[in-house]
Order: C-alpha cells, then sequence, then structure tokens
C-alpha cells in the first residue's frame, strides 16, 4: 500500500466518522453504536472498503448495514466535497466482526474458573 492510498484511507476513515458522529445520517434504521475500524483503498483510489462496528443486538447490526447501504451515495458526496480530490472512491461499507469477536473470546475467558 502506497504512502497516498494509507493517507486517502485515514482521511475517509476520519471523514465518514465524524459525518456519523454529527448525525449527518438522519435514518432510523441507524441502531446502536457504531465505529468505522478501517478503510482499505485500492492502489488506483477508484474504491474503497469502510469498515465498521456495531455495539447492540444482530436486529441493530442488520438494519443499520441497510441504513449505510442507503446513504452510501450521499456519504460519498461529503467525502468527496471534504477530501478535495478530483475522484472520490466508490465507498463501500463492510461489518467489521473482530470486536464482537473479541468480545465474546473475553466473555469465555471470564467464565473459565480459577485454579
Amino acid at each position: 500500500m502506497s504512502i497516498r492510498t494509507r493517507r486517502v484511507g485515514n482521511e475517509i476513515q476520519k471523514l465518514v466518522s465524524e459525518l456519523i458522529d454529527a448525525g449527518a445520517i438522519r435514518d432510523p434504521r441507524v441502531a446502536g453504536m457504531i465505529s468505522i475500524t478501517g478503510v482499505d483503498v485500492s492502489p488506483d483510489l477508484k474504491s474503497a472498503r469502510v469498515y465498521y462496528s456495531v455495539f447492540g443486538k444482530q436486529e441493530e447490526i442488520e438494519s443499520t448495514a441497510e441504513a449505510l447501504d442507503s446513504a452510501s451515495g450521499y456519504i460519498q458526496s461529503e467525502v468527496g466535497t471534504r477530501l478535495g480530490i478530483k475522484f472520490t472512491p466508490h465507498l463501500r461499507f463492510v461489518f467489521d466482526s473482530s470486536i464482537a469477536y473479541g468480545d465474546h473470546i473475553e466473555r469465555i475467558l471470564d467464565d473459565i474458573p480459577d485454579e
């Protein structure tokens, strides 16, 4: 990954996080607490996978996925305006289950009795 793609990815992550935190997505399907965990930008800067996690129940995770997919055009437009680069990468939102998985492992470890 080049320095430029890494920089663009970090900026996209920051901007998408700011948009979500500021309540720019006014979709009632957005439930739970959303965190943008990372962004992978293609080498040609034409597409980017935006990884997110949701702290909530399964139905909240699913409804948030629908809301993000629905709002992706708006988010992409806002990111393009704020980034100031010639072409805005196409954003695709991908659920990141690593935080939930880590929480699950932690609960299992907590249940193991001490010797």
